[in-house]
């Protein structure tokens, strides 16, 4: 059962690149930073315009039309109370689908949506991502996907200048539409948990990756996505993210207040969030930090709650998340996991495979469809906003007023 939740939460973030926004909504424009002359020391995310910033993802499926207005209705709001970050995500794979054949359309597509909305993105390519390797076909080990082909490491010269060749194109157009920061993979400790054999090369890579990056523009932060917890281990003694932190400009991590217990998804209690946080800045070795995903799922409209928690707990963990970054200008940018819930259909497309599963107990899978089925700010059945809505464009009159 120890490694029953990383496997789990590793198949729950497959389709998290699948990141769509609601209809277009204008948001207010923003001058660019100004131009450096010099390179931002490793740190800093010099094209992030100053202080700390607050946004979130939407939804990961497209907003039902029959609530669409609502949701668009509180995106004008946060966007009027200031809100000027996203994300967007991307795997190597889909970039580049044959060898020196790439396909940016949408990419290129969502970045000068919210350049034209005058948000500042984040990107993530993913190398390595929560659900394993999603390097191109043609790279890849027709026998075992989790392998490069002909027995290459990540190292190899083939591999590092097949992706700093698609860098060359990337690059200019994510800096020419308000990118302040790019993380080559997401949650890679998933895969390296497995192929511990695989982090010293990989570790490589991705040095390779930002040393490119950097020559092409050198305001460009770069940087990897890491777990926010290892259980029982302090992140910044576990190799899988000190290693990656050393080869980073800036560090990220997924992140949410659940248990220690291995064996379940529960939510903890929020005070112990500012201590997490000190934790996740004594791992960043000094380097500003940015939260890609804050998980603080709600929990069913009635009913125990599997996950023990609350409307109440959701708006106390966004809350004191808030303060905790404000308090530590170390955090530049926090992402709420989702403004929307996961729709019923999609939680069962994940759900129901476990449940035909004999060995997962009855509970973990209550536990895994709460999180989800409840993750957003916002109801998927009626677009009415939870109690948390507020305490997030409470954050934003904070931060930008």
């Amino acid at each position: 059962m120890r490694r029953l939740l990383p496997n789990i939460l590793l198949l729950s973030l497959m389709i998290l690149c699948a990141c769509v926004e609601a209809d277009p909504v204008t948001a207010p424009s923003a001058a660019p930073p100004p131009a450096s002359a010099a390179p931002g020391p490793v740190g800093n995310m010099p094209l992030l315009p100053a202080g700390s910033h607050l946004g979130m993802v939407v939804s990961f499926e497209p907003v039902p039309r029959s609530i669409r207005g609502k949701v668009n209705q509180e995106l004008s709001t946060a966007y009027s109370k200031g809100m000027k970050i996203t994300r967007v995500m991307a795997d190597w794979a889909d970039l580049e689908p044959r060898p020196g054949k790439y396909d940016l359309g949408d990419l290129r597509e969502a970045l000068e949506e919210n350049s034209g909305k005058g948000l500042y993105t984040f990107v993530t390519i993913s190398v390595l991502d929560s659900e394993g390797m999603v390097a191109p076909e043609f790279l890849m080990d027709e026998d075992d996907p989790g392998h490069l082909k002909d027995g290459k490491r990540f190292n190899d010269k083939e591999i590092v200048e097949q992706f700093s060749a698609m860098l060359e194109h990337i690059v200019p157009l994510m800096v020419s539409n308000r990118v302040f920061a790019v993380a080559l993979s997401n949650e890679p400790q998933a895969y390296l948990e497995s192929h511990p054999g695989n982090l010293a090369d990989f570790v490589d890579f991705i040095r390779a990756g930002r040393d490119r990056i950097h020559a092409i523009e050198p305001r460009l932060a770069v940087t990897v996505v890491n777990v926010g917890r290892i259980m029982n281990t302090p992140l910044g003694d576990d190799p899988m993210v000190a290693d990656l932190v050393a080869v980073s400009d800036v560090v990220t991590f997924n992140y949410g207040p659940f248990t220690n217990n291995p064996e379940e998804i529960a939510i903890d209690n929020p005070q112990r969030i500012p201590q997490d946080f000190r934790e996740l800045a004594a791992a960043a070795d000094g380097r500003q930090i940015i939260l890609h995903e804050l998980h603080c799922p709600s929990g069913y409209r009635s009913g125990k709650s599997p996950m023990n928690t609350s409307l109440t707990r959701q708006s106390e963990c966004l809350r004191t998340s808030l303060d905790s970054m404000m308090q530590m200008p170390q955090f530049r940018a926090m992402y709420f996991a989702s403004m929307l819930d996961w729709s019923p259909n999609l939680v069962s497309m994940f759900t129901d495979p476990l449940r035909a599963e004999t060995s997962v107990p009855r509970l973990y899978v209550d536990q895994f469809a709460e999180w989800y089925a409840t993750m957003g700010l916002v109801w998927y059945s009626d677009g009415t906003p939870k109690p948390a809505w507020n305490a997030f464009l409470e954050g934003l009159d904070k931060l930008y007023k």
